[in-house]
């Protein structure tokens, strides 16, 4: 459980949607103090409860998520707003409109884990930030993506890939710079990999030597190092 729960709202106009990501939350130790269905119920129900942060759908009927984030900001620019989106491509506006974080459905509980963390470091005073997109080479295009798109970096023949199940390309830079740019999300594996933290399903031992990290996605498992697996470990257990 959370030893630092938040209060939170969830707005989304799906029921079941709505009724999974306040399941979730509340698994994650945190109080789920009223839901929204709409954007006036949304502010009607900021006024009553006055929760910490608000986990905001995107795409609701009339007013959109990121109109009423924008407008909330204007009114409150302390409250903390986590989009919840379907979208793989997150919104310049948004950080405009003062939103903080966001996940992508179908929401991850791992992903929603680590929104909702950074919200409590937020309420204390101390966000650990970092960005949200990495830019990748594929070919001939250069692109921005989600982070949580990605499953590991790894250092293959002097380059450095981005990886996932669906996903591999180029990055500029080091494992290194890497670690220290996005170094809240990222967990070492061995020496020339870095995985996400919230593409991590868990461990597949195959013998006393051989441990191997899972992703959600079923990318092809990595091996971990002997000397990394008990902070991977740790993760698991922790979340920390």
């Amino acid at each position: 459980m959370n030893d630092r729960p938040l209060d939170l709202l969830v707005a989304d106009d799906e029921p079941i949607a709505r009724q999974r990501l306040s399941a979730l939350a509340r698994e994650l130790g945190h109080r789920v103090v009223a839901e929204a269905a709409h954007a006036g119920e949304v502010e009607t129900r900021l006024r009553d409860h006055m929760p910490d942060a608000l986990l905001l759908d995107i795409d609701m009927p009339g007013e959109t998520g990121l109109e009423l984030a924008r407008r909330l900001h204007a009114a409150d620019p302390g409250l903390t707003v986590i989009l919840v989106t379907a979208h793989d491509r997150f919104p310049l506006e948004a950080f405009e409109a003062g939103v903080r974080d966001y996940v992508l459905k179908p929401v991850r509980r791992e992903r929603l884990d680590q929104a909702l963390q950074r919200a409590v470091q937020q309420k204390q005073g101390r966000v650990e930030t970092f960005p949200n997109e990495v830019h990748i080479t594929v070919g001939r295009r250069e692109e921005r993506v989600p982070l949580e798109r990605v499953d590991i970096f790894i250092a293959e023949g002097g380059y450095v890939m981005a990886r996932s199940a669906r996903l591999a390309g180029f990055v500029d830079g080091r494992l290194r710079d890497l670690e220290s740019l996005y170094g809240p999300a990222l967990l070492r594996v061995h020496r020339g990999c870095l995985a996400v933290k919230a593409s991590i399903k868990g461990i597949e031992t195959l013998g006393p030597t051989d441990n191997r990290l899972l992703f959600h996605d079923d990318l092809d498992p990595m091996p971990i190092s002997r000397r990394q697996l008990p902070r991977v470990r740790e993760y698991l257990r922790n979340g920390t």
